[in-house]
């Protein structure tokens, strides 16, 4: 191609700058966007900002998975069956056939199964959910309990038919929709001064701002599961014991007498169905105690992916600002005036 024949250098840098002027621009928007979330002081610079992995909590979703498996059993036609399981599953939904009160044992399994495991989905929110699915049945049947006992001549409640799988549909994605709002919710961010941990739910949240030099340790925690998705959790130590700790349920909780007559309250009727429903609760949400290195969302970068990146920049910035690296940089100083 002749000289002729070629594009000036003008028209190229004409023809290319107003993309670049606009990837600025966004870059601009988007720093400022951050510096504003993060509440950033003016000398005050972002350096990478991080978000939990996608699979992060990923035991919340088989939570949901194991709701709708609960109700995908009651929906199934047990007497073509004539295994030991189908046997146990006729005779649960056969004797709690009143007020689905088969499924609603089912659940009450489930929750106090998981609520005794102490891991990552025990949390009381999970729980009060568990609880939740449990006995919308019951409540959904009210009606047709009471028509059963006397106490009404026909139902009120035009749900006669509890539809399992409708309802496992509803409640599981339900769960997983909350837990990917609550997954969004957390954003972390490394400066040139500190790191940052915020949660954003429904209004925006302060989090923690931990200085470089407040840091004792820099540590991680990788799970088998996290090595098999490629994730990994990075916690800050400052010597606090935030995120050890021992959790346990009290098993004081129950109806309180104030919210009774005191007419009831003295009956033998009302001492027996408050002690048999104070048990109950406890019995649900009780949760043995162990002392772990637990790590907090809000408190640690939480699973998440590229942390050997992250790692190494939390080292260099924990190092730089130590002691010893402010020694070193007072010392390079000196070096260079001299």
């Amino acid at each position: 191609m002749s000289d002729e024949e070629q594009p000036p250098v003008e028209e190229k840098i004409a023809e290319e700058t107003p993309v670049e002027e606009a990837a600025e621009d966004a870059a601009a928007d988007t720093s400022a966007s951050l510096k504003q979330k993060f509440r950033l002081t003016n000398d005050e610079e972002i350096l990478q900002d991080i978000k939990p992995s996608l699979f992060a909590f990923t035991p919340m979703y088989g939570i949901a998975l194991l709701i709708l498996f609960a109700h995908w059993m009651f929906e199934m036609d047990w007497d073509s069956d004539g295994s030991t399981f189908s046997t146990i599953m006729q005779g649960i939904i056969t004797f709690g056939k009143v007020g689905n009160f088969g499924f609603v044992l089912v659940m009450l399994g489930v929750a106090w199964f998981n609520r005794m495991l102490n891991g990552s989905t025990s949390g009381k929110w999970s729980t009060m959910y568990l609880l939740l699915v449990a006995f919308t049945p019951m409540v959904l049947s009210i009606d047709n309990i009471m028509e059963s006992l006397g106490i009404i001549e026909s139902g009120f409640i035009p749900l006669d038919d509890f539809d399992y799988l409708m309802f496992g549909l509803f409640w599981s994605i339900l769960f997983v929709a909350l837990t990917i709002f609550y997954q969004r919710s957390f954003h972390y961010a490394i400066t040139n001064h500190r790191v940052i941990f915020t949660q954003h739910l429904f209004i925006p949240g302060d989090g923690r701002r931990i200085l470089f030099d407040n840091i004792n340790e820099i540590r991680t925690q990788r799970t088998f599961m996290g090595a098999m998705l490629g994730y990994n959790t990075i916690i800050c130590d400052t010597g606090s014991q935030l995120g050890i700790g021992e959790e346990a349920m009290s098993i004081s909780a129950g109806v309180s007498g104030n919210s009774v007559p005191s007419g009831e309250a003295n009956s033998v009727e009302g001492q027996v169905t408050r002690s048999i429903f104070k048990k109950l609760f406890a019995f649900i949400t009780y949760q043995r105690t162990r002392k772990i290195d637990l790590p907090d969302p809000k408190f640690s970068f939480f699973c998440i992916t590229n942390w050997k990146s992250v790692e190494n920049l939390l080292n260099e910035m924990h190092q730089r600002h130590s002691q010893s690296g402010i020694l070193n940089e007072l010392k390079d100083q000196i070096a260079e005036s001299q």
